[in-house]
């Protein structure tokens, strides 16, 4: 049986004796959040100590595997057998512990240094646009991002997808085997592909429907849409793509759909976009909430705390604020154009 919703904040980049110290934990159980902690595999040994600490305080947990940078960081058809191990190993540790998590997140993304691309400080070939335009060649020539001829060999020649998205599928049955839930975050463009279709999921090899999770959050960061635009998108334009990315989404995944809002502070990179105040914020939950999506998840809790005070930040989260859109612009039509194109084009190739 399902678990009523409680909105989630990601926790990746808080040190954890910060996270276990009592007024963060205080903090938490005062507004009533769900934990989503990142487990990196050198975390798993004191992770049953933190569970403790966090059930003691009254915080639901939820789990967030995440493997070493060199390993991929985040889920992926290249990485589903590591990924897989360390999320049962996870679940164990906890099991053992007397400490199960609500529900484990299965962050699908391409491999980490193959997103470096979407900063505007790169070199130009490598910028947002020739990112974006480099994953659909690559998807026309059979490629994936991530590691290639050594997978080609490994495979025995069959589809790396296929092989990923089974391993991924077969953790996600595991999972919910031992009663925890099973959620995912993924690419915006993801929600892109209709039903039935996966022709975005297998560009970005991030495998979703296969899992059968109960809670698909779509990453909409409305700060990083502005901010690595480099001008091109401003923030009247990132909140009506806000608007319309969460209308897709719930229409693709209906009573499990979700938005991940943000960001406060910076993630993986160390130097994402980042909101100007808590207004911003505000707005965004507002529009998610209007537009029709109910579950939000906000990156991350090391922001909440490093932009302090952090009551305001998680008011804004908690409670929201009215919103108006706005009329639509020209940049945003002709963003929507690109991406239903590329979604049709996808689509026929299969």
């Amino acid at each position: 049986m399902e678990r009523p919703w409680q909105d989630r904040v990601y926790s990746e980049t808080l040190p954890w004796d910060e996270l276990l110290s009592v007024p963060t934990l205080a903090l938490l159980a005062r507004y009533r959040v769900e934990l989503v902690l990142a487990v990196r595999p050198w975390d798993v040994e004191r992770l049953p100590d933190a569970a403790r600490a966090l059930r003691d305080a009254g915080v639901p947990l939820s789990i967030w595997p995440m493997l070493a940078d060199d390993a991929g960081r985040w889920a992926n058809m290249h990485n589903a057998r590591e990924f897989r191990a360390l999320a049962l190993g996870i679940c164990d540790a906890l099991d053992a512990a007397g400490v199960p998590p609500r529900d484990l997140l299965f962050d699908l993304e391409p491999f980490f240094f193959s997103t470096s691309g979407l900063r505007p400080d790169t070199p130009p070939q490598t910028r947002p646009s020739r990112f974006a335009l480099g994953a659909l060649r690559a998807r026309f020539r059979g490629r994936f991002w991530g590691p290639g001829p050594e997978e080609e060999a490994a495979s025995g020649g069959a589809g790396l997808y296929e092989l990923g998205a089974g391993e991924l599928g077969r953790a996600a049955g595991e999972v919910r085997a031992r009663g925890i839930g099973v959620s995912a975050a993924v690419w915006p463009l993801v929600a892109l592909d209709p039903e039935g279709g996966d022709g975005w999921q297998r560009t970005l090899g991030t495998p979703v429907d296969v899992l059968g999770a109960a809670h698909v959050s779509v990453m909409m960061y409305t700060s990083i849409l502005e901010g690595w635009s480099r001008g091109a998108v401003r923030r009247r334009d990132a909140r009506l793509l806000l608007a319309r990315a969460t209308a897709r989404t719930a229409r693709r995944w209906s009573a499990g759909a979700g938005m991940s809002l943000g960001c406060i502070g910076t993630g993986a990179f160390e130097d994402e976009p980042t909101y100007r105040d808590p207004s911003e914020l505000a707005e965004d939950v507002a529009i998610a909430r209007a537009a029709g999506c109910a579950r939000l998840s906000l990156f991350d809790l090391g922001g909440v705390l490093s932009r302090a005070p952090a009551e305001p930040w998680l008011e804004a989260f908690t409670a929201g604020a009215d919103a108006e859109v706005g009329p639509s612009s020209k940049r945003v039509h002709s963003a929507r154009i690109f991406a239903r194109a590329a979604t049709w084009a996808l689509g026929r190739r299969r």
